[in-house]
């Protein structure tokens, strides 16, 4: 995408803008998104609007519809495990390069800036979240994961903000509190340079973020009580299920 500091091309200034609505969910999973109506909200031609609108729909975050404009992909639970997946092993590797290389500083600020709102707030959580991993994979200095993390970010944020939106309607204070005081040890494992317990750490962070994922779209009905045939044909096996969550299927007996 973009190379930061240089003088971007209409279509990714575009790209930029239509992102940052949509992480900031100003668009509607609802409405169809419209080169019109995008054209007049941002005040561009409708070239690089088309053009942006392309790119988001390489990196899977909106589904082009012929005639109509696009619409954004829906959230399943497919999308959710395939992400954790990937996202047990890069982060991890994330937090180990970023170990003596991050910006005291800036991590200093993230953590003073969602203190001052609390744990009890989901829309801080998130926020806080986002921030922190952000900067984890930035001060890695390693650009092809930092390559890989940003062709995942907005994917990522989409499906992160329907995850908080489940956690929020769980009402589950223990556990939006467990997964902030993980990401607060993480902070302190990165102050104190400790590599082993960073990674550790940052593992099974994302570990129990997808059995707590998977458990409470159960718990909603969202996710079926087993991958469908077509899930199975596109690579998300029971297996996959099992792993997560070592005592799904003695639970669904």
């Amino acid at each position: 995408m973009p190379t930061p500091g240089l003088r971007q091309p209409l279509k990714f200034q575009a790209y930029e803008k239509v992102k940052e609505m949509i992480t900031s969910h100003r668009i509607s999973a609802n409405r169809p998104i419209t080169e019109m109506d995008l054209s007049k909200h941002l005040g561009m031609g409708r070239t690089p609007i088309r053009e942006a609108l392309n790119l988001l729909s390489k990196d899977g975050v909106i589904q082009l519809v012929p005639n109509k404009g696009a619409v954004l992909k829906p959230v399943t639970y497919e999308n959710l495990i395939h992400i954790y997946q990937i996202r047990e092993v890069l982060d991890p590797l994330a937090t180990q390069q970023a170990v003596g290389r991050i910006n005291i500083q800036q991590l200093e600020e993230i953590e003073k800036n969602y203190l001052d709102l609390g744990d009890n707030d989901p829309d801080a959580g998130q926020h806080f979240s986002r921030e922190l991993h952000s900067l984890i994979y930035r001060s890695g200095l390693n650009p092809y994961l930092t390559e890989i993390f940003e062709s995942l970010d907005v994917r990522m944020q989409v499906c992160l903000h329907s995850l908080w939106q489940l956690w929020a309607r769980a009402n589950d204070r223990k556990l939006m509190r467990r997964r902030n005081q993980e990401h607060l040890a993480i902070i302190r494992a990165l102050q104190r340079k400790d590599v082993k317990r960073a990674v550790q750490i940052s593992r099974n962070h994302i570990s129990r973020a997808m059995e707590d994922i998977l458990r409470l779209m159960i718990a909603e009905r969202t996710l079926p009580p087993l991958p469908s045939k077509k899930a199975k044909q596109r690579g998300i096996r029971e297996a996959d299920l099992a792993a997560a969550i070592p005592s799904l299927r003695s639970k669904q007996r």
